[in-house]
């Protein structure tokens, strides 16, 4: 079955007020077109494997559930609301597939996996760290295309904690309500309800002018026109930290253990752990609209190796508040209708 082409999502709003406060969550064209991606390679697999020709949506389904006991929580979880997304849009009709997959939760399963995705390191070790920037200066002397980039994108990442993703939605701003320089970083997880707003944005002018520069460098480097360009980028300084990682030899002593592009946003946490007192304040520094995420699935307070020097705009803090306060008024709203709100 074709799929259109989708654009990518529209330029950041200038700033008002409202854009602090969350909407109701709607996937993102680039999310919608991951989860079909991620309905092809399923059923592609499944006919390879198999050698099932053109898997119908219940072949594919049963071939899910099938597996489920072997993924990993956040696998699971994925792949079975990119299965459902794409059974629900193009084959409605396939509705005991759909709801024997809506039943079917993650309750039970590992929060990592032996796979290569379960061993990423969600801390960066300092001599790691080290040998990264010497194979990269290296090979920028050597003319490697996005050694520069990178490097660039990863000393800037321990300065203000961005997911990959969003050094492509970032600008260099003037705050409204104090003219001080702030870094707006439009937030990746805004269209499925898991950020504070659509943007957040924060203080960077208690920086050095070096480690400013290294910012507005790392913003430059991958402002792009489209979000299909922003992919581009995210997948070059990918393919160009693979390299880095061979050559630097990171897992020498750890072969299970992989230092990541993501791990810079985890060793930021871990430094912001150290620094806020305020889970509040750490969550609108990071994007998060619930202030468990850092403290549950990011990097450990013990890993940090020192203070942050950024933080929230008070409109960026206001917004986690926001969403607190709706999910505690709607856990009143149940007790007082005498239900007990579901478990999330």
């Amino acid at each position: 079955m074709a799929i259109d082409a989708r654009q990518g999502p529209d330029p950041l709003p200038m700033q008002t007020a409202n854009n602090y406060y969350p909407s109701k969550p709607e996937r993102s064209a680039s999310t919608i077109e991951d989860y079909e991606q991620e309905y092809r390679r399923q059923a592609e697999r499944l006919a390879r494997e198999a050698n099932v020709v053109d898997p119908t949506p219940d072949e594919v389904v049963a071939d899910l559930i099938s597996r489920h006991p072997t993924l990993a929580m956040s696998t699971w979880r994925y792949k079975k609301a990119a299965v459902l997304h794409y059974i629900e849009t193009y084959h409605p009709e396939h509705q005991t597939a759909i709801e024997e997959l809506r039943q079917l939760s993650s309750a039970g399963l590992p929060k990592t996996s032996n796979k290569t995705s379960g061993r990423k390191l969600k801390h960066v070790p300092s001599a790691a760290w080290r040998e990264i920037q010497r194979v990269l200066q290296g090979r920028i002397a050597d003319g490697y295309r996005h050694a520069e980039g990178l490097l660039t994108v990863l000393r800037a990442t321990l300065l203000c904690g961005l997911r990959p993703i969003e050094w492509s939605q970032a600008t260099i701003a003037t705050h409204a309500g104090t003219s001080r320089t702030v870094l707006r970083v439009g937030n990746a997880k805004h269209s499925n309800g898991r950020a504070n707003g659509e943007y957040r944005e924060l203080f960077i002018d208690e920086l050095t002018a070096d480690e400013q520069a290294t910012i507005r460098a790392a913003v430059a480097y991958c402002s792009t026109a489209t979000h299909k360009e922003a992919v581009s980028i995210k997948v070059a300084l990918k393919s160009e930290m693979e390299t880095v990682r061979m050559l630097a030899g990171t897992s020498s002593r750890r072969a299970s253990s992989s230092v990541t592009m993501y791990s810079f946003r985890h060793q930021f946490i871990a430094d912001a752990k150290q620094t806020f007192e305020s889970p509040l304040v750490l969550s609108a520094t990071v994007g998060h609209s619930s202030t468990k995420t850092a403290f549950e699935h990011y990097g450990k307070r013990r890993f940090g190796r020192g203070k942050v020097r950024v933080y929230p705009t008070p409109e960026s803090v206001a917004a986690v508040q926001t969403i607190t306060l709706e999910t505690y008024n709607s856990f009143l709203s149940a007790r007082q209708a005498g239900q007990r709100p579901a478990p999330r």
